[in-house]
């Protein structure tokens, strides 16, 4: 019987309870403090841990407000990112998947530019050879004219 022992967790109950109370009645009026009416939430938050996060927390503190916030919880909720919007967590979840698109779309740049390089490198060529022989005609004009060619 639970409620013979004087000890027992009715009466430890009743006991935190009137501690309690006695706290918020007292204690907290003295100290300038008083209590916000509370409710309950209806929200939730998908917690992600991630690696980044445990190293930046040990130096500053990162949020998004009414989205995310870092956990700063020593042990073994460092580093975790707490999330209070479901799309937030999804966007953050598909970070690896963009990176290693955006290094494949990076990588055929590279080789798109290279090639564009060489083009380049033709053309400057071709048009060197294109204004060579022109340069021979301005000689050959400028002396049958008397002039000379300015140096």
């Amino acid at each position: 019987m639970l409620g013979a022992n004087p000890s027992g967790p009715p009466s430890l109950v009743r006991k935190s309870t009137a501690s309690f109370f006695y706290f918020l009645e007292i204690v907290f009026p003295n100290l300038g403090c008083r209590l916000a009416e509370g409710e309950i939430c209806t929200g939730y938050e998908a917690a992600i841990d991630d690696p980044v996060a445990q190293l930046l927390s040990r130096y500053f503190t990162v949020s998004v407000p009414s989205k995310a916030r870092m956990d700063h919880s020593p042990g073994e909720l460092e580093g975790e990112i707490d999330f209070t919007q479901r799309d937030f967590a999804v966007e953050y979840l598909l970070v690896p998947e963009r990176v290693k698109k955006l290094e494949g779309q990076l990588a055929v740049l590279i080789c798109d530019v290279g090639r564009l390089g060489d083009c380049l490198e033709k053309v400057t060529v071709l048009l060197g050879k294109l204004v060579e022989p022109q340069a021979g005609t301005e000689d050959a004009v400028v002396k049958d004219a008397g002039g000379s060619k300015p140096n």
